[in-house]
């Protein structure tokens, strides 16, 4: 069983990152690739209520699913979508993606070379990653109207499901939880989010997971360097190195 103070600051962590949006009716529907495969029958359920004409599954092999999946992310959520009665005509693939911010840029070319209709977009992605993902769209798709959502799960169903996973499932599940706060702050200097105030409390919780181990997807300042010499500096915003 995972202890208390670990799920207190997992429970700070998942009311802030989800963002209980309203989502209405919309052109495209972007499922974004991961482990959990109730984001494919998310996407079907939506495009059956009618609340848009096609859905783009986006997702390659992430850090993730490279062992596990022996497909694309976006190939095993398109078999799932056509099983749930979605006709493959409405459903467009972007294979080549492994992190949130290529999902965003590839699945861009997607719809430009398919010239899909995406004015309005709803993303279906993990509740803890609804912040994070919904910063990624807005920095690389601009001048669309876009929303998210994700498939229905209460904290205590993700705490129970996280407590019978393996102890390494465990590690890298709260790992990337950890990682993504430490985006949130540092990946808009290099324009790949759009900026979020993070609070305090979501600050020590950052601080308390790392102190307990779950550091395998930071930056160190090493790292961070590197990416601002290769990538720059976005306009307005000095060096920082969160970490």
């Amino acid at each position: 069983m995972i202890n208390k103070e670990i799920v207190q600051a997992l429970e700070e962590i998942w009311n802030y990152m989800k963002l209980d949006m309203k989502i209405e009716k919309s052109d495209l529907i972007i499922g974004c690739g991961c482990l959990n495969l109730e984001i494919p029958v998310k996407c079907a359920d939506l495009l059956k209520e009618n609340y848009a004409q096609n859905i783009l599954f986006s997702g390659g092999l992430g850090k993730l699913t490279t062992d596990k999946f022996q497909k694309t992310e976006a190939e095993i959520f398109k078999d799932i979508a056509i099983e749930k009665g979605i006709e493959p005509r409405k459903i467009y693939l972007e294979k080549e993606s492994t992190n949130t911010g290529d999902n965003f840029s590839f699945s861009l070319k997607i719809i430009e070379k398919y010239k899909i209709k995406s004015d309005k977009i709803i993303i279906v992605h993990n509740n803890l990653s609804q912040r994070r993902t919904l910063s990624a769209a807005k920095a690389r798709i601009k001048n669309k109207e876009i929303s998210i959502t994700s498939p229905n799960k209460t904290f205590s169903q993700f705490i129970e499901k996280l407590n019978n996973s393996t102890k390494e499932e465990q590690y890298r599940i709260i790992s990337v939880i950890v990682g993504d706060i430490q985006r949130l702050i540092i990946f808009p200097q290099l324009g790949w989010q759009t900026e979020n105030e993070v609070p305090e409390i979501i600050i020590a919780d950052y601080y308390k997971l790392k102190k307990l181990g779950y550091n395998k997807y930071i930056f160190d300042k090493e790292r961070i360097q590197n990416l601002i010499d290769k990538n720059g500096i976005a306009k307005g915003y000095e060096p920082n190195y969160f970490n």
